[in-house]
């Protein structure tokens, strides 16, 4: 590439790139930004610009709402359609009404605790600790992309807001997971029971439950591929409903895997095994069902069943806590579940059962001074 003057160099591609050091660079690591144009004079203005703090576009520090803009222009094509909804909905409903005409240069640590303390003391609708904390991430990433794209010379602030502990959770009883399974298997014959059981026995999410083909389930091989995930996300402004439908890739590529079908599970797979491509579990005006319709008819099962209202979440809790009481190892346990890190399955998924306690507890049966 040849070069001319300062860290200025014509590109294969005519244009002229400035390029300019991080002052907080990370010790041993070069950090550059860079700018563009079809000049040499040109590039060497607008570095001119960086380097005293400000817009090498030339307009100034654009305001929250003009930099979110940009972030999500830059950056959607990277997420998935949930991923994106979520964020437009925080910068919507949270973040523009408060912030959006403030510079982001302005945005200091100050101003963003000022925020935070608006968001804990809203009227009616107070969010949790954690996504306050979320919230506020959301305005950090931001600013932080502009001060990348465009070479800012600004200090990024801190999120004001620790995330609080979450309460541990506990996952239903054995009694309980026992009748609903009974239940499910006497009512295997209906689509929705079906692939309830289906989750109850290989703890894949709801989602995932719902995108699930028998195209997917591969008797022969004996697995079940994971490969899709079906959500409820927040419609564009303008829909003729609040929110839509989408069927995406899995939540993360370790989602993407293969789950062994248990042998209690694979003759009531095969007796009921439709041929083709249909889905599991079939909706009333779509081939596929909605997550929220199977949610609905969770509740009624439990309901049926005189069993306490439980999240049909806690199904995935329940199977990762039953492995590890069989003996499962950690990590066939993590791949099984699709998790990237043994330490979230650990965290998150398994719990250790109250009979599994007392069991424990039972060990002292005598005192110390008998043995």
């Amino acid at each position: 590439m040849p070069r001319k003057g300062e860290n200025i160099y014509r590109r294969k591609d005519g244009r002229w790139e400035g390029r300019i050091r991080q002052e907080d660079a990370l010790p041993g690591r070069r950090n550059y930004v860079s700018v563009y144009g079809k000049t040499y004079k040109e590039v060497k203005s607008k570095m001119e610009m960086v380097k005293t703090g400000q817009n090498p576009s030339g307009k100034g520090f654009p305001d929250v709402e003009e930099a979110a803009g940009i972030w999500i222009e830059d950056r959607e094509g990277y997420w998935k359609p949930t991923t994106c909804a979520a964020y437009r909905q925080a910068l919507e409903k949270y973040i523009i009404p408060c912030l959006g005409r403030v510079k982001i240069n302005r945005l200091d640590n100050k101003v963003l605790e000022n925020f935070a303390s608006a968001l804990a003391e809203k009227e009616g609708n107070a969010l949790s600790v954690n996504y306050q904390s979320y919230v506020c991430a959301i305005v950090i990433r931001v600013i932080a992309h502009a001060k990348k794209k465009f070479g800012y010379r600004m200090a990024v602030p801190e999120n004001p807001v620790v995330k609080s502990k979450k309460s541990p959770v506990t996952p239903p009883g054995e009694y309980a997971l026992s009748v609903l399974e009974d239940y499910l298997v006497a009512d295997s014959g209906r689509d929705v029971s079906l692939g309830i059981l289906v989750a109850f026995y290989t703890g894949i999410r709801i989602g995932e439950l719902c995108a699930l083909k028998w195209d997917d389930i591969d008797s022969a091989e004996g697995v079940i591929r994971i490969r899709g995930n079906i959500q409820r996300v927040q419609a564009p402004e303008g829909g003729q409903t609040k929110t839509d439908v989408v069927l995406q890739a899995p939540k993360t590529a370790d989602s993407v895997r293969l789950v062994p079908i248990p042998p209690v599970l694979y003759p009531l797979l095969e007796h009921n095994r439709r041929e083709g491509d249909s889905y599991v579990i079939r909706g009333m005006k779509h081939p596929w069902a909605d997550p929220r319709t199977v949610q609905y008819h969770f509740y009624k099962i439990l309901k049926k069943c005189g069993l306490e209202h439980f999240n049909f979440h806690m199904l995935r809790h329940a199977f990762a806590s039953r492995c590890i009481a069989m003996g499962f190892d950690v990590k066939s346990l993590s791949e099984i579940l699709g998790h990237s890190d043994t330490r979230m399955t650990m965290n998150l998924y398994v719990h250790s059962s109250v009979q599994h306690k007392k069991q424990l507890m039972e060990r002292f049966d005598t005192p110390m001074a008998g043995r």
